[in-house]
């Protein structure tokens, strides 16, 4: 399974209520009518936890992850009238967007639950780290990452593995060569996950990464739309 995961920002003139209700009550009614798609999840921004100086991604005012059984299968959606009238409907409230195939990697197993408060962050590579093999030495050094966090209900590693499908909707495109990694942490709710955060073993997994470096943390919602 792969996702199609969408990084980006608001249009310019439109007001962040304005962004996230239209993305909520207008675009996502018609990306759950993608044919082929598994789930589709939007991340809507609560907080803004972190964000690096000058950062290699574009800026982020959300989020979605649209699942696929593979590329091929999402190929075939992007050529469905669908998908045509989600573009079309993008330069209404988007500004810019970023799109990255990412594949799953459970570190701490869900346990169960459906949307609710969350934690995600988009990383890049640390200044020598090859991109070469890197998922997989992450994930050789990273087996209990995660675990001691307080209150943590479940972790999710997605590496990026495809920079090569753009959307033409008559916005810009985001630079997708920054991004590496995007990471998801479940909490309960949003005093959990700020205390996970802001504990010790949370500053050592969201900085202390010696791979990847975070370019953007952020609380969010999470939205399942399908």
């Amino acid at each position: 399974m792969i996702y199609r995961c969408g990084l980006f920002n608001r249009r310019p003139g439109l007001d962040d209520a304005g962004f996230h209700a239209h993305w909520r009550n207008v675009h996502g009614p018609l990306a759950a009518k993608l044919p082929g798609m598994g789930t589709y999840r939007q991340n809507h921004i609560l907080e803004r936890i972190y964000e690096m100086p000058d950062s290699p991604v574009q800026a982020i005012d959300g989020i979605s992850q649209l699942s696929f059984d593979s590329v091929a299968h999402m190929e075939r959606s992007d050529a469905s009238a669908e998908y045509q009238a989600c573009k079309e409907d993008i330069p209404k409230f988007q500004g810019g967007i970023t799109i990255l195939v990412i594949e799953p990697d459970e570190v701490v197993a869900r346990d169960g639950s459906r949307g609710g408060v969350k934690v995600i962050w988009v990383s890049t590579r640390r200044p020598g780290e090859r991109s070469e093999g890197l998922r997989l030495r992450w994930l050789a050094a990273n087996r209990d990452a995660g675990r001691d966090l307080p209150g943590v209900r479940g972790y999710m590693q997605n590496f990026v593995t495809d920079r090569g499908h753009p959307v033409a909707a008559g916005v810009p495109s985001g630079d997708a060569a920054g991004a590496e990694a995007v990471s998801e942490l479940w909490f309960d709710d949003a005093a959990s996950a700020r205390a996970a955060v802001q504990s010790d073993a949370g500053k050592r997994l969201l900085h202390g990464d010696p791979m990847l470096a975070p370019v953007g943390i952020y609380l969010v919602e999470e939205i399942h739309v399908v």
